[in-house]
Formats: C-alpha cells, structure tokens, sequence
C-alpha cells in the first residue's frame, strides 16, 4: 500500500524524479526538451534538439498557414515524440504547445488536427499572455528578480512577449505583434542594405507599436532578461567578438547570464545592417538559419530597451519550453512539503502575496475587515442583491480584495490602484482561479478614484455578471477604505442600519474620526448607486457595550473564514 509521509509529504514507494518533456512550436523553430524532474522543483535535461520549420512563413499575408510548412511541422513533432519516448517519458507527461504562428493562423484548428493524426498528442494553443508568463517564470527561476525591478522580453518568431515585475511580481505584460520571422516578411527588402526607406518604416513601426501597445512603462527597470533566439545570437556574437583567435572557436563562457549594453544592440545592429545576408554567413556565433531574420529581431530589442529605458539586457538561453517544464513539475509536486496532507488555505496565500508586495499589514488588514462587517449586515437587509455576489464566496473575495487593494504601492503612490489591478491579476496566488483572481484585481482596482466604466478594458472584458459583482463589492470596499482614511484604525468598527431609502454608518470611535468619515463620504457614490440607498455616517461616541452600560464597546478581534485571528 502507498502511504504519505508526514514529515515530507512524499509517498512512500513514489519515485523520487520523474522523465517529462515539452515541445514548442514556436513561429520560426521548434524545441523538445527532456528532462529528469525532482521533487523540489528542479529537473536535468537529458536531451534538447531544435529543427527550424518557419511554420509561420506566409502567415503575414495569407493568415493562414502553409500546407508544406504544416506537414513539415507535424512530421518534425511526431520525430520528436519518439525521443521522448525513447528516453521513457509517459505520454502524458510529455505536453506541446504553440505560439504565435498557431494561435493566430485562421487554419490553426487545422493544423492541431494534423499533428494529433501524425503523431497522436494534442497541440495546445497559448495565449499571449501565457506566453509572457512562462518566459517570466523562466526567467525568475533562472536569476534572482526577488529584489530588483526587471522586464523579461521574449522575441519570437511572430511576436514579443515583455513582462514588468518588481521584486519578483508581475506589474504588467503585453504581447506585441512584432515578431522577427513577422517583421522580415512584412518589410521585405529590411535585411539587406541599401533600402533605407524600408529598414527606417520598420523601425517607425516597431517604435510605434510598443508606444501603442504597451504605452509608458510605471518604472525604469534596472536591466531586462532577453529571451529567444535574438538574444542568445546577440550574446554569441559578441562573445565571439571579444574571444581571442587563440580559443579555437570555443566562447569564453555560457551564454546564459551574459550582460549586452544597448550600446552594443545598436552597434551589432548597425554592423549586421550593413552586410548582405549571405556575408552574414561568415559572422561567428550567428547561425545560418538566423541570417534573415536577424536585423528585424535586434531592431525589435534595440527598440524595447529605448522604450524602457534600460541599459543592460541580461540573456537568459531557456524561456517558454523551462517555463512549461517548471509549471508541470508544480503540478506533480504542488505545495512542496506536506503538499499531499493540507488543502491551500486561500487567506493566507493572500497574505503571503501581500508581504512579499510590502502592504501595508494594519491597515489592509482592518480594511478588509470594515468591508466584512459592512458585507454581513447587507446582507440582513438585501438578501438577494448579495446572493448575485456569492454569498460566502463573494464575501472571501471581498477580504481578499481588501487585504490587497493597496499592493500596488509596491511599484509607485501614483495610480497606485492601477498598479493594485496588474499585480493581483498576474500573481498565481496559490488556491485561486483566474476568474477569481481577475475579479479580486478589478475590485481593488476601484478602491479609488474611478468607479468602474465599460470603457475600462479590464472591466470590459468580464462577464456581465462578474462586472455586477465587482460594482457591488468595490461600492462596499470603498466605504470601508474611506473609513480608515487616516490609516489609524481609529474606526474601530461599524453599525449599520437602514430607514427607508437612508443607509447610516454609525461609526465606534474614541474620538470623533472626522477625517474617516469625510473620506468615507467621499467615496460613497457607486454604493448609493448600487444599492439606492443615501448613504450617511454619524458619530456618537464610543459604542456602548449593552450587557454593560457606560462601559464602550471594543471591536472583537478580527477573523478569518476558519475562525482564527487575522495576523
């Protein structure tokens, strides 16, 4: 029989490390990595091979992809398949996922159909944004962004992922159509020297498209990782460079980890520019297949670290497929030690984002607390519009909200709410869906100054019941900020009764918390709207305790849901 240890969390007679693999099928190549995965989270690769298809070739016109390029694709998964095989990986532990080329071609499902005839696996589609986040994780896991603020910029084939995050937290991410195997087609003649015209358009457009896309960055990050293919060409290339003729043609040292200024990038950009395409042949550190390609991919670079501005790229050589391999090995092994014995206790992952982000604790503590209160007696007067909430499940996400409504100080005071938003919808708290989590990020992104708007895209893009939800409990949450204004906690709870069409908010003070309820009346709008109520705070003293006259109420300890003290 297998049975848990308690002390680790292993089960005994489980294996210790386990064989996976993961195939991208990325617009340009295609990779299979296998590895030897271990329980804490690290994994040996056993074998890495790359075959550049050009899947995407033709994409840029068509919109759709090639029949030739298909069949050559399908064909080159099903090869690889059978190393992983080979090597013993269980097909279900082998996962393949696409990017770009395959998310965007209008034959897409097409070509998923083909590769599942061939070779028997089912081709994942990704997001962009997926896309952002496994190159960030990649990249986390590879250096230390723990206490740095940094961006990780993957360029791909058909396009650019860049991710933002301060002390290892992911602040925004965008995924741009600018791709190097896209823009060499889109501008065709851009390679090759002499058609200034076409190479200065191109590097218009890509300027113009990060402005647009990804709009002013909140902060200057200390320096970027680069991954994908530009980037470790760009590396060797200049490690090369600076070898001596004495190396035999073996680099100084690894790729990964090697430090480019932007200086640099413009430099070995300007110097490829000005060679034909076959000369670049001759170029050490640069593979053939790159050649082409290569100009559009280091103006894309050049371009990003401007737009940042950030002088130093740091190359990482993984990206996407570490990412997927380091996602499946947390779905093997997923809370680490006990992992198999404790369910999440979703609070406390909160709690745990929150300290990483810095929060301020007593505040967004007591905060989440006000809004629990005000949650609870609603819903003693207006059943049925808190029921569309969730009830109990809304209530947990209003705490949430609460405890993280002010993450966003981590990165700047200013629109600090906006900050709150992309910080909690990129985090992966342990225990939460990413509906919930997009939910959560949209009521602390409205603890403000806006109400929320459908113009908004990031309240536009809910479900219109999920938007309901959010206006219901950022009308709540706002109240409860405002009534801790001062962040003294001088309000130290709330009763609240209501007369007809008039809500009042009597507050329990030691002193008369005027401030609190001018910042509470300030943000009352959105819930007189919501609930058609006028809202009103008054204070009358310390609340007095009625099993004991003259003496004033104290506020009881704040929960959780299980019943434990709020840390």
């Amino acid at each position: 029989m297998i049975t848990a240890n308690p002390s680790t969390g292993a089960t005994e007679n489980a294996p210790a490390t386990r064989r996976i693999a993961a195939i991208d099928v990325g617009t340009n190549s295609m990779r299979l990595i296998v590895a030897e995965a271990s329980a804490d989270g690290s994994y040996r690769v056993l074998d890495d091979e790359k075959e550049v298809t050009r899947l995407g070739r033709g994409l840029c016109d068509t919109g759709q992809l090639r029949q030739d390029s298909m069949e050559h694709s399908a064909q080159v998964i099903a090869r690889m398949k059978g190393i992983a095989e080979g090597y013993g990986v269980p097909m279900n532990q082998l996962r393949i996922i696409g990017t770009c080329a395959v998310r965007e071609a209008t034959n897409g499902p097409d070509f998923v159909e083909l590769v599942r005839r061939q070779s028997g696996l089912t081709l994942e589609p990704i997001s962009g944004e997926e896309e952002a986040r496994l190159a960030h994780l990649s990249a986390a896991a590879a250096f230390d962004l723990s206490s740095v603020s940094a961006a990780v910029v993957d360029i791909g084939g058909g396009s650019t992922e860049m991710v933002l995050s301060s002390g290892g937290v992911i602040d925004q991410l965008c995924t741009l159509p600018l791709g190097a195997v896209r823009l060499t087609e889109q501008f065709a003649g851009a390679q090759e020297p002499g058609d200034e015209e076409i190479y200065d358009e191109m590097r218009r457009y890509i300027r113009r498209t990060i402005r647009q896309q990804f709009g002013k960055a909140p902060f200057v990050p200390q320096f970027i990782v680069g991954t994908g293919g530009t980037f470790t060409s760009l590396a060797a290339i200049s490690m090369h460079r600076g070898a001596s003729t004495s190396s035999g043609g073996l680099l100084p040292f690894a790729v990964r980890g090697y430090e480019l200024q932007r200086s640099e990038v413009k430099h070995t950009l300007e110097w490829l520019r000005q060679m034909p395409v076959r000369s670049r042949l001759r170029v050490a550190g640069l593979s053939p297949d790159r050649t082409e390609i290569i100009i559009a991919g280091l103006a894309v670079a050049e371009a990003v670290m401007k737009h940042l501005g950030a002088n130093t790229a740091r190359v990482h050589d993984r990206g996407i497929r570490d990412g997927l391999l380091l996602t499946m090995i947390h779905d093997m092994w997923p809370t680490g030690e006990h992992r198999f014995l404790e369910p999440v206790d979703r609070i406390r992952s909160a709690r745990h984002f929150a300290t990483a982000c810095r929060y301020e604790e007593h505040h967004s503590n007591h905060v989440a607390e006000l809004a629990v209160s005000i949650f609870d007696q609603l819903t003693q007067h207006r059943p049925e519009t808190l029921e569309e909430c969730g009830g109990d499940a809304g209530r947990e996400l209003l705490r949430v909200a609460g405890i993280l409504h002010d993450v966003g100080y981590f990165i700047n005071y200013s629109k600090h709410h906006k900050h709150s938003y992309h910080l909690i919808v990129h985090s992966d708290i342990p225990g939460f869906a990413h509906r919930e989590l997009e939910i959560i990020a949209n009521i602390a992104r409205y603890h403000r100054r806006s109400e929320p708007k459908a113009r908004h895209p990031n309240f536009a893009k809910l479900p219109p019941a999920d938007r309901r939800v959010v206006r219901v409990l950022s009308a709540i949450l706002r109240i409860a900020d405002g009534l801790d204004r001062t962040h003294t906690r001088s309000v130290r709870s709330v009763r609240l009764t209501i007369t007809g069409g008039v809500a009042t908010f009597t507050l329990d003070a030691p002193e008369e918390p005027a401030a609190d309820m001018w910042g509470a009346g300030r943000k009352a709008d959105l819930f007189a709207k919501q609930f058609d109520l006028e809202p009103r705070f008054q204070w009358i003293g310390a609340l007095q305790d009625p099993g004991h006259p003259g003496r004033p109420a104290t506020a009881s300890p704040a929960t959780d849901l299980q019943g434990a003290p709020a840390l």
